[in-house]
């Protein structure tokens, strides 16, 4: 699919779908990253109305989390909320909470919304450029690390099909990957590179990935959904590194045209718990305004399916270098 500034600015002006109603989530597990602020908090709400057995809140900040977690439980009446705090620029950070995994009964749906758009090129203590290491890497060795539990829901549940919610961008259709970075040896090492650093295009192109990455997973786990979301564009703190006429920019661009966070909020939900007549449909999709879209005309073309593959492969690589136990993992279900 190609999209256009044209079709961006109609989706915007359009309106956002209502949220799912009607369902409830009695006994499940949920658990969202960056549910402190923007989207995530919204969608944390969204959840906890729908009344599952425990929502868990992944939050990089011990006190804002904390904050979020009570204003959660003000705000909706819903008590049984949980705080894990997880930095994903660490990839000791994400690794930490493996018995927190471990110790849960079940894992109905995992919302992988955590990101950040770097303004200025940073390299994390790990020595991947921050942007790379947390919309990408770490994404994928925390869904790795989950996977084990929500492979076990599916089995015990099997009338309750588990989701994995990537928090996508419509971003992705503006970006393709530089013939230079595909023929490079590594990607990914190439594209953590210093000189290799776009500001203005970087968050797109790790959306790109990300969403590359969960295609290639679906065909490892036929009980479990995998699904990447567009929220739209949002009024949230996105943007917050941006400085100078940046800033400017996309302030201007979220007055005009964005969504509020709750509104963002909703298609998290839809993503989560949307469509369960039509399971089928939503394995391995791209999911906008509460409906199935097609992704990227690159994605889908050959140059895109062949990039696939070889950045399944180098993620993957990571992730199972820097854990032992992902690299179990990925070994006993991804191989």
């Amino acid at each position: 699919m190609k999209f256009t500034q044209e079709q961006f600015v109609q989706e915007q002006k359009a309106g956002m779908p209502p949220a799912v109603e009607g369902v409830f989530l009695h006994g499940q597990v949920v658990i969202i990253t960056g549910a402190n602020t923007g989207i995530g908090f919204e969608a944390a709400k969204h959840f906890a109305i729908r009344e599952p057995a425990k929502l868990i809140m992944v939050c990089r900040s011990e006190s804002k989390g904390q904050d979020a977690l009570q204003r959660v439980k003000s705000e909706t009446g819903f008590q049984s909320v949980e705080l894990w705090t997880v930095d994903f620029s660490s990839f000791d950070s994400v690794k930490a909470i493996k018995k927190k995994i471990e110790q849960l009964d079940r894992l109905d749906i995992l919302v992988a919304n955590a990101a950040v758009g770097m303004y200025d090129y940073l390299a994390t203590k790990d020595g991947w450029e921050t942007t790379l290491q947390v919309n990408v890497l770490s994404f994928a060795l925390h869904v790795i690390l989950h996977l084990p539990k929500l492979l076990e829901t599916a089995k015990n549940h099997p009338n309750q099909v588990p989701r994995i919610v990537l928090v996508s961008s419509d971003g992705h259709y503006l970006q393709t990957i530089s013939s230079k970075a595909l023929d490079a040896l590594n990607t990914l090492e190439f594209m953590t590179e210093q000189s290799q650093f776009d500001r203005s295009g970087r968050y797109s192109e790790s959306k790109l990935l990300a969403t590359m990455w969960m295609r290639a997973l679906q065909p490892h786990l036929s009980t479990i959904t995998c699904v990447s979301v567009n929220p739209g564009l949002c009024r949230s703190e996105l943007a917050r590194n941006a400085r100078d006429e940046a800033a400017q920019y996309f302030s201007n661009l979220m007055s005009e045209l964005g969504f509020t966070c709750e509104e963002g909020g909703r298609q998290l939900l839809y993503a989560g718990i949307g469509q369960r007549d039509r399971e089928s449909e939503l394995r391995q999709a791209y999911v906008s305004f509460s409906r199935v879209s097609e992704c990227s005309d690159w994605i889908l073309g050959e140059e895109g399916q062949k990039f696939e593959k070889k950045l399944w492969q180098e993620v993957n690589e990571v992730v199972g270098e820097v854990d032992k136990t992902a690299g179990e993992i990925i070994q006993k279900y991804l191989s």
